[in-house]
Parts: C-alpha cells; structure tokens; sequence
C-alpha cells in the first residue's frame, strides 16, 4: 500500500505541474511520459522481486532513477528544462548517484554481503584488526583510524581482482574516488576511504610486487583524472613538498598487503588501499601540539605492534631531504621502497628506480648463468 501511496502522491504532484502547462503539446507529451513513467515503475518494483538477486537493491535503483525521470518532467512543464543549467544539473545529479554506488558504508557492507562472500570477509578482518583492544590483543597503531570506523566515517570500495591497478579496477576507484571527496567534508574528522581488491588466488606475491601494483594504480587514475595537478603542489615525487592529488585534491593513500609479516601495521588480509583528504591531516596536526601528542601516540603503538623497529621514512612533511612519497609503501624490512615513477602525469621511471632495476636485472642475468653453467657440470 505504501508503494501506492508513493504513486498516486507522485501523479498528483505531475498533475499540478500539467494544470500550469502552457501548451497543449506540452501536456500531451507529458500524460504519455507519465503513463510510460507509471507502467515502468511499477514494473520496476516487482519485476525485480522475482529476477534480482538482490530484490532490495534492484528497487532502490529504481526508484532513484524514477525520481530523476519525474523531476525533469516536472522541470519541463514549469518552463525550467529550457534553462541552461538545467542540463547540467541533471546530469550532476546522475553522475553523483554512479558514482556514489560504489562506495558502501559499513551498514551497507553488513547488510548487503553475506558472510562467506570475499568482501564481507575482508571487511570483517578489517574490523577485528582495527578495533582490537584489551588483553592478549595489539591496539592498532592508527588510533584515529579506529575512531574514524567508530563514528561510520570511512566508505569502502571492493574491487573485481587483486591487481588495484588493472583498467576495470581503475574505472571502479576513479569515480568512486571522485564521490567520495565530494561528500567527505560532510563526514567526520577521521574519515577514510578504504579501497578491498580481491584475495589472491594462486602463487602469493611480494611486498614490492604489491607496491608495484599500488603505484601503478596511482598513475592510472591520473590518466583518468580530467582536472589538472594543483599548481600548489611540486609534481617531482623527491621533492619535499610533493604530495597525491587528484580531482584537485590532496591526498594521502597507504598500501597494505596480505605479503607484510614483520610490519603488521602494513598487514592486510587483501590488498588495501587507505586513502585520506589531507585536510584530515591537517586538521590532526594543525599545531605543533597537536602534532606532538599525535605523533608521538601513534609512534609509540607501533613499537609494540610491529615486529621491526618504526620506519625513517615515516618522517614530517615538508622536512628538507624527505618526500612523503616514501611513507605511501613500506617494506617489511626498513628499506626504502621504489618508487617508479618521478611524475606521476608523465609517466616513466624514476632515476632511482631505473638504477635498481638495472642491478636487479643484471644480478638475475648473474644468477641464471651460474645455474646454467652448474647444471652442464653436473
């Protein structure tokens, strides 16, 4: 009944609006909109009941897009669908709803996957290992992140596979990405978009192979990115000032991988991509104070949390001789992590990167030919 009611209350409001029509054409051309719009709706609400396999989701898309089509008929008879920004509007409102339909909650998560499907997994090991606090348990260092996931601040993406930087995993994080900064000042302080990629199936891989694939969706989303790098921010990742952007924005991604076994801080069941604005940061180091006790909290949680001593690239932005690009991926072991690209908008190696893959190279070379040379003695 409440279905019917929504209905009839939505053809009243079209009836209003056909009442102003100055037209006859007009009002023709609205009566077959709306005796389409009506028959599709209802349609819409229990067509999917039997075909869906997920009734509730299927119905809520749909009324989405039935208000949309209901708003612009109302917008045409009352004179505003001539306008210039009409279109425009519309079409921001349709792209914030794609964009948004990525990105979950963790209500959303909880109710939507069920409890064997990888995502909710996932999830749920997320949630015990960044709530766990109390005896025999290690407090996650990132404390702020526990508040954050507290208060329902973070929103979530699950990619198709593990390899955050395959094309299709770039088309899911890139609008996603989008909709979230546009909303996240409207959410708390501590708010986090965390990006789940897909459990590995087959032979495991690397920490540095995991960070490869980080960085590689990092560039992906500046191919995809239409605004440009802010003017603000140096695009050499050596630089002290250098930090993330995208869609205009600052940000501050972290990997996490299911290879790291000493740095558990880094540990993810999957692969995991932990994103923040970085106004986030800025307001949580705001002042010299605020960035002692801050840092000083965290610093001394991960001493107790992971099994090598904290790592010296986790150093203060801006600082002359650091560049915050080297905290984004860590390695088990405390050495600095490669970092393939000197611009992310132009692409290429860095020098750096160039210089070790060369020696790694030359040293498989090595290695192959004495395993060569030994097994013909042999």
């Amino acid at each position: 009944m409440a279905r019917f009611a929504y209905a009839l209350k939505v053809i009243c409001a079209i009836g209003c609006a056909l009442a102003q029509a100055s037209s006859l054409r007009h009002s023709i051309f609205a009566i077959m909109q709306l005796a389409i719009n009506v028959v599709i709706f209802f349609l819409g609400i229990y067509l999917p009941t039997l075909v869906a396999s997920k009734p509730r989701n299927a119905r809520q898309t749909f009324v989405k897009d039935f208000n949309r089509r209901v708003q612009s008929i109302v917008s045409a008879l009352s004179g505003r669908a001539n306008s210039e920004d009409a279109p425009d509007a519309e079409q921001e409102i349709g792209c914030a709803d794609a964009d948004s339909g990525r990105l979950y909650t963790k209500e959303q998560v909880e109710s939507e996957f069920d409890m064997d499907a990888w995502q909710r997994i996932a999830y749920e090991e997320f949630k015990t290992t960044i709530l766990a606090k109390g005896a025999g348990l290690k407090t996650f260092p990132c404390v702020y992140a526990t508040m954050g996931y507290r208060s329902g601040d973070h929103r979530y993406v699950f990619l198709e596979s593990d390899d955050p930087s395959e094309p299709r995993n770039v088309r899911i994080v890139a609008p996603a990405l989008r909709a979230y900064l546009r909303m996240s000042k409207s959410l708390g302080d501590n708010t986090s978009l965390v990006i789940m990629a897909a459990p590995t199936d087959g032979e495991s891989r690397s920490v540095d192979e995991y960070n490869h694939s980080f960085w590689e969706m990092l560039r992906g989303l500046r191919i995809w990115d239409s605004k440009p790098w802010p003017k603000e921010f140096p695009q050499d990742t050596h630089h002290e000032k250098w930090t993330y952007c995208f869609d205009g924005t600052p940000l501050f991604p972290v990997a996490l991988t299911p290879a790291h076994q000493r740095r558990w801080s880094r540990h993810a069941p999957v692969p995991l991509i932990a994103l923040q604005p970085k106004w986030v940061l800025d307001r949580l180091l705001s002042t010299p104070e605020k960035r002692e006790s801050a840092t000083g909290k965290v610093r001394k949680l991960l001493k107790q949390y992971d099994q090598v001593d904290i790592s010296p690239d986790l150093t203060t932005y801006g600082e002359v001789g650091t560049s915050e690009v080297h905290q984004l991926c860590l390695r088990d072991e405390n050495e600095p992590a490669d970092i393939p690209f000197q611009d992310f908008d132009r692409g290429g190696s860095s020098a750096s990167f160039s210089r070790r893959s060369s020696l790694e190279s030359r040293r498989t070379s090595l290695e192959s030919r004495r395993s060569s040379t030994e097994s013909q003695t042999v």
